[in-house]
């Protein structure tokens, strides 16, 4: 039903885009650098909770890209739980990975890609890398609450010139900022759960003279819907900003953030079937300490001329106990457990450069910048301490002692070319350096107590690569309110730790490439007056190298070398589609802006896409167990999300929102069925949500929200390991109320 009401909703309102466009050509036109965002109207509250990024924002440029700009501060959603499936409906194709319950983990991804903690995003918070390690284990266990962010800046593939080689794009999460015009403000919330969560935000921030600051406190606690799936966050973030002069301001900023989660373990199939509340594991832990400081300086040279430098650190953990066997195991709650930890030690710089000159008698710009990005990654597994709760304690010898550093130095330069008022091209370059050197042991293997047995094998191997890569994007702006956008960006992803490095008795192929490929997009989007905004687009990517596994089967005549299976290159995916995203005030529409004023907006989006993703080229096509033409795991035909939203003034504000996703596959092998739950079909699902606020004094709003209003059975992810094995049921109906003061 909502998969239908989506396609109507977008096929209803994209004749209006068409036909309501004005021929007559404005002055704004006549500006090629001026920047395309939606018109400033009289609003009765804060509307328009999506734009698109301008062609120039600070020192980048995104002419001709592929960009959404995801408002959260204003609008509705359950971002005290930091529900990620509210945060994006009004983004097309975003797969959302639902694994824990309480939102610590947001796992997103775009256009049949793995949403493996966001992994193949190059993802930032303020402009920062968050990530383990950008390239060796790019996992983002951090994400900030929902309720401090202003908005989510997103740039699909064509962000590898500027921002890092990855697939997915940029993803960065933008904070509040302080009042330029006030000394002091104050937010607070308090949020009660039914299922015994509780969550508290505390902001302050102000201008005094030439000094900003903006800081938080959020904590937030909870049982979650499963059994044995409690959870306990608190994050603390401070930023400061001192105008030095009329040109430059420095800035620093720490977040520290830590959280430890009760896993519950995966189910398999007919214990999910049975009951998908319940827990197969009550004594496995996770927890992940997050350290961000950074430093930036921006200075305004001229009119035409800004430099940025932002440099960070990342101090963190990944801490991890549990039982790590299929969910058929029992736990008799005196099985050994085993104990893993990462420590990530990262620091990094980077500079950019916008610039801004006439050509050919029309304003252009270009944006260079240079990035130097050193990581180190410690990684130890033992036999952990036995009993029931949390603890880091090694119990015996390492059976795992590995050390992965990581150096990148990259330079890029993009180019904003204006060819005429309202034409422009953007090429651009991009080449990196990246050296990474593994070292350690780890041993043949363990007894069941994670104890090393049969010796060790050492580790010991350095690897140096150079990549440059290319893209070219076009712009066309016919009419103030309408653009047509076009790009093609080559990519690449650097092989993962665990695919340069052996770390188990599979070995690793000596030849290993890294993935390469490259992406493009197509699309028109705009607005008209105040009651209508859409983007319509479609992708092409092609994903090559991919790194997998091939057992003894799949090997062949090389099965006597690899007794154990082979860590190679398998294949090339290919990936194409449409995007799409409407969205409508219908009293703004057909009562003016009179009826507007009177009885507030009432917008109905829809987001809609459609992926294909299959495997086209296999390096075991000779061989059993080919999957070519497969469908790429995690890639789902069809993503709808559409809904609606009211508002009164300021006053109150009611969104309910459904969301759709079509059926896809855990593995490359597009398994249908496994009776222990950890490969098979992710069935097709819709959900259902609900958000309302209330302003019932100047200074005190009151929210609710209940998610899965129907309590739908479902689930986004089966899991090989942490947090499973097995499937990893999505929460159910769960309900917050709160309040929230703002002074």
């Amino acid at each position: 039903m909502l998969f239908k009401l989506s396609l109507f909703l977008l096929f209803l309102f994209l004749p209006c885009a068409m036909m309501g466009q004005d021929a007559k050509l404005s002055e704004a036109q006549l500006d090629s650098i001026k920047s395309f965002e939606l018109k400033e109207v009289e609003v009765t509250g804060i509307r328009a909770p999506k734009r698109f990024l301008r062609d120039i924002e600070g020192t980048g440029i995104f002419s001709g890209k592929k960009t959404e700009v995801i408002q959260i501060q204003g609008s509705n959603g359950n971002f005290a739980l930091n529900n990620t499936r509210q945060a994006f409906v009004r983004a097309p194709g975003v797969f959302v990975w639902e694994q824990d319950g309480g939102g610590l983990q947001a796992g997103v991804a775009v256009r049949g890609l793995s949403p493996n903690r966001s992994w193949e995003f190059n993802t930032r918070k303020d402009g920062y890398d968050i990530s383990s390690d950008i390239f060796g284990y790019p996992e983002a266990y951090y994400t900030p609450p929902y309720e401090s962010l202003e908005r989510i800046e997103l740039v699909r593939g064509s962000a590898s010139l500027q921002y890092g080689p990855q697939f997915g794009g940029l993803l960065n999460y933008i904070t509040k900022s302080a009042p330029c015009d006030k000394p002091f403000t104050l937010e607070t919330s308090q949020l009660l759960g039914s299922t015994g969560f509780y969550s508290t935000y505390t902001a302050a921030g102000g201008t005094v003279d030439k000094f900003d600051y903006y800081t938080y406190l959020n904590f937030r606690t909870g049982l979650a819907w499963r059994e044995n799936n409690r959870f306990t966050q608190g994050t603390f973030y401070a930023r400061a900003g001192y105008q030095l002069s009329d040109a430059g301001k420095l800035g620093f900023s720490l977040t520290y953030m830590n959280y430890l989660l009760q896993q519950p373990g995966g189910l398999t199939e007919a214990q999910y079937a049975a009951n998908a509340r319940q827990a197969t594991r009550a004594r496995d832990w996770f927890s992940t300490p997050w350290a961000i400081p950074t430093l930036s300086y921006d200075h305004i040279f001229s009119d035409y001329t800004r430099l940025s430098v932002k440099a960070f650190a990342l101090l963190a953990q990944r801490n991890s106990i549990g039982l790590i066997t299929a969910p058929t195991v029992i736990d008799s709650l005196v099985n050994p457990r085993r104990a893993d930890q990462d420590l990530y030690t990262n620091f990094g710089t980077e500079a950019r450069l916008l610039h801004e000159f006439d050509f050919l008698g029309y304003r252009s710009a270009f944006v260079t910048g240079v990035r130097y990005y050193r990581g180190n990654t410690e990684r130890r597994r033992a036999r952990g301490a036995d009993g029931e709760g949390y603890d880091m304690t090694f119990r015996g010898e390492h059976s795992l002692d590995l050390n992965f550093t990581v150096q990148n130095l990259a330079a890029f330069a993009e180019f904003k070319l204006a060819l005429s008022p309202i034409f422009s091209l953007t090429p651009g370059a991009r080449l990196d350096y990246i050296t990474t050197v593994g070292s350690g042991q780890f041993s043949r293997g363990t007894n069941a107590f994670f104890e090393p047995i049969g010796g060790f094998i050492s580790v010991n191997k350095t690897t140096r690569e150079a990549i440059p890569l290319l893209g070219l994007g076009a712009l066309l702006r016919p009419l103030d309110e309408l653009e047509v956008y076009a790009n093609i960006a080559q990519a690449y992803r650097p092989a993962l730790f665990s695919d340069q490095f052996q770390n188990s008795l599979i070995d690793v192929d000596e030849n290993l490439r890294a993935s390469s490929g490259w992406s493009s997009d197509v699309g028109f989007r705009g607005f008209i007056d105040e009651f209508l905004t859409y983007d319509i687009g479609a992708f092409f990517m092609i994903y090559g190298d991919r790194v997998g596994t091939l057992n003894r089967a799949q090997l062949g005549a090389d099965s006597a070398r690899f007794p154990n299976g082979l860590r190679t290159n398998v294949g090339t995916s290919r990936h194409f589609g449409i995007e799409a995203f409407v969205e409508f005030d219908a009293i703004a529409a057909f009562g003016g802006k009179s009826a507007a004023q009177t009885f507030g907006s009432l917008d109905l989006f829809s987001a809609l896409s459609y992926i294909n993703a299959t495997y086209i080229a296999d390096s075991r096509s000779p061989l059993s167990g080919s999957i070519q033409g497969n469908r790429v795991e995690f890639a789902p035909e069809w993503i709808a999300r559409a809904g609606l939203t009211y508002r009164y003034r300021s006053i109150f504000s009611l969104t309910f929102q459904g969301s759709y996703v079509g059926k896809s596959f855990s593995d490359a092998n597009n398994t249908l069925f496994q009776a222990n739950g950890i490969q098979g079909v992710i069935p097709e699902y819709t959900v259902f949500d609900l958000s309302a606020q209330a302003r019932v004094l100047s200074f005190a709003t009151l929210e609710a929200n209940v998610n899965n209003i129907f309590d739908r059975r479902y689930f986004t992810r089966r899991a090989g390991g942490y947090p499973g094995p097995g499937i990893i049921p999505a929460e159910g109906r769960v309900a917050t109320l709160g309040v929230r003061l703002t002074l």
